[in-house]
C-alpha cells in the first residue's frame, strides 16, 4: 500500500502534455494556450475619449477659472467610429463621445457635466491638464508586444482580448479522451427499476459529470458484466481510442475483479495497485505505452474521492495546466469525528468561515458508499494517517471541493 503522496508523484511523472490543436476562440474556454500571442495592433489604435465630453487644447484652457470664463467655438461632433480629419486650432472645441477619435492637435478632454454650452460656443470655468480623460495610442498594448503567454488558460476575457487583436484562430493543448468503463452485475441503468440485489449505476453519472466539470471528452462504453473475457475486450478497445481509461469496479482482489489480471495479461507496466487513503484504498494504476489507466474502486464515495484526488491533477496537467492542486488550508473541526489509524483519510464536511478562520461541521456518514454526505459537504478536511478519533477543536488542512 503506496502513500498518497508517492502515488501523486508517481502519477504526475506519468501524466505528460499532450499536442496542440488550432480551434476557434469560442471554442477554447478552459483550454490552455499552446503558443505565444503576440499583438497585431496598437490599442487602442488612436487616442480616444475616455468620457462624453469635449476636446480642446489643454494650453488654451491655462487661465480659465470662476473669474475668468473661457469661450471656445464648438467646431462639430465626433461620434464613436469618426474620425475627425481636420486639426483643431486654438479657441476651438469639438464635442465628443466615449471612446471617439480625438481629433489632431487636441490633447485633453473636459467632461460634459463641467461645461456650460450657449449656441455653438463653449464656456469652460477651470484649466484642464494635457491627456485629462485621454486614453494614449497603444496604451493598453503595442505592435510586437506579448499579449498572451503559452500556458494561460482561456476564460471569455482572454476570448475578448484575442478577438480585440484579430486572433479568431489560436493553438491550443489537446484536451484527453478519458474512456469510461463500469463494471459489475449488479448495476442497471437510470432508467430502470431497483430489483432485488441490484443499484443504479451512479458511478457513471458522478465519473461524467466530473469530466464535464474539466471541460475534458468522456467515452462511455457503459455498463461491462463480470465477465473476463468481455471486460478484456473493453479494455483493450478503451486503450486504442482514448488517451485515460477509468474503470470503476473489479479493481480489488475478490473473485470477480478481473481488472488487475487484465492489466498483466495485457502488458500493462502496473505502478501500483493500493493507496494509504480512505475512502479510495483499492486503486491500480497502470501505464500502456502512452495511456494511463486507473482502476477505480466500486463505492460511490471512493470513486470521487480518488478522482478528485488522482485522476483530476493528471487530466489538467495533460492539458496543459500549471495550477493542478488545489489550494490547502487550516480548518478547525466543529464536530468530533470518528476513525481509524493507519490512512490518511479525508472527511467530507461543510466549511464555514466564522471571525476570519474555517471551521469544518458534519455533513453526514463518511462510509464510502454514501453519496448524501458528499452532497451536502462543500470541502474535505484531511486527517494524517496516523490519526484515530480527532475532536472538535483540533485543527487540520482542509480545501474546498466541486467549485
Amino acid at each position: 500500500m503506496i502513500n498518497p503522496g508517492d502515488a501523486l508523484n508517481i502519477i504526475i511523472e506519468e501524466a505528460k502534455l499532450l499536442s496542440s490543436e488550432e480551434k476557434h476562440i469560442l471554442n477554447c474556454l478552459n483550454d490552455v494556450l499552446a503558443e505565444d500571442i503576440y499583438s497585431k495592433d496598437n490599442l487602442p489604435p488612436f487616442d480616444k475619449s475616455a468620457m462624453d465630453g469635449y476636446a480642446i487644447k489643454s494650453e488654451d484652457s491655462v487661465n480659465c477659472s470662476e473669474e475668468n470664463i473661457g469661450g471656445f467655438k464648438i467646431k462639430g461632433l465626433i461620434k464613436a467610429g469618426d474620425f475627425c480629419e481636420e486639426v483643431i486650432k486654438a479657441g476651438e472645441a469639438y464635442k465628443i463621445m466615449t471612446g471617439a477619435a480625438v481629433p489632431q492637435g487636441a490633447d485633453a478632454v473636459i467632461q460634459i457635466e463641467k461645461v456650460r454650452t450657449e449656441d455653438e460656443t463653449l464656456y469652460l470655468s477651470e484649466a484642464v491638464k494635457k491627456d485629462n480623460n485621454i486614453i494614449k495610442l497603444g496604451e493598453e498594448i503595442k505592435i510586437g508586444d506579448l499579449a498572451l503567454s503559452k500556458g494561460t488558460v482561456i476564460r471569455p476575457v482572454e476570448v475578448g482580448l484575442l478577438s480585440s487583436l484579430g486572433y479568431e484562430y489560436i493553438k491550443v493543448y489537446r484536451k484527453p479522451t478519458v474512456a469510461l468503463i463500469i463494471t459489475g452485475d449488479e448495476l442497471v441503468d437510470i432508467h430502470s427499476q431497483i430489483q432485488k440485489g441490484k443499484i443504479r449505476n451512479s458511478n457513471e453519472y458522478s465519473l461524467k459529470a466530473m469530466l464535464k466539470n474539466l471541460n475534458c471528452d468522456g467515452l462511455s462504453l457503459g455498463i461491462v458484466p463480470d465477465n473476463k473475457e468481455a471486460l478484456k475486450e473493453k479494455m483493450e478497445y478503451a486503450l486504442e481510442h482514448a488517451d485515460i481509461v477509468l474503470s470503476s469496479g473489479g479493481a480489488s482482489v475478490g473473485d470477480y475483479d478481473f481488472v488487475r489480471g487484465i492489466l498483466e495479461e495485457i502488458g500493462a507496466d502496473i505502478k501500483f495497485t493500493s493507496v494509504a487513503v480512505k475512502p479510495g484504498k483499492p486503486l491500480t494504476f497502470a501505464t500502456i505505452k502512452d495511456k494511463l489507466f486507473f482502476a477505480l474502486p466500486g463505492n460511490p464515495m471512493a470513486i470521487i474521492n480518488d478522482f478528485q484526488e488522482f485522476v483530476r491533477p493528471a487530466i489538467e496537467k495533460m492539458m496543459g495546466k500549471s495550477q493542478i492542486f488545489k489550494e490547502e488550508f487550516p480548518v478547525i473541526l466543529a464536530d468530533n469525528f470518528r476513525g481509524k489509524a493507519g490512512r490518511q483519510k479525508y472527511l467530507y464536511v461543510h466549511i464555514k468561515k466564522q471571525e476570519g478562520s474555517y471551521y469544518a461541521y458534519k455533513a453526514g456518514s463518511q462510509s464510502s458508499n454514501h453519496l448524501m454526505t458528499m452532497s451536502r459537504a462543500n470541502g474535505v478536511v484531511i486527517i494524517p494517517k496516523g490519526c484515530e478519533n480527532v475532536q472538535a477543536g483540533e485543527c487540520f488542512n482542509g480545501k474546498f471541493i466541486f467549485r
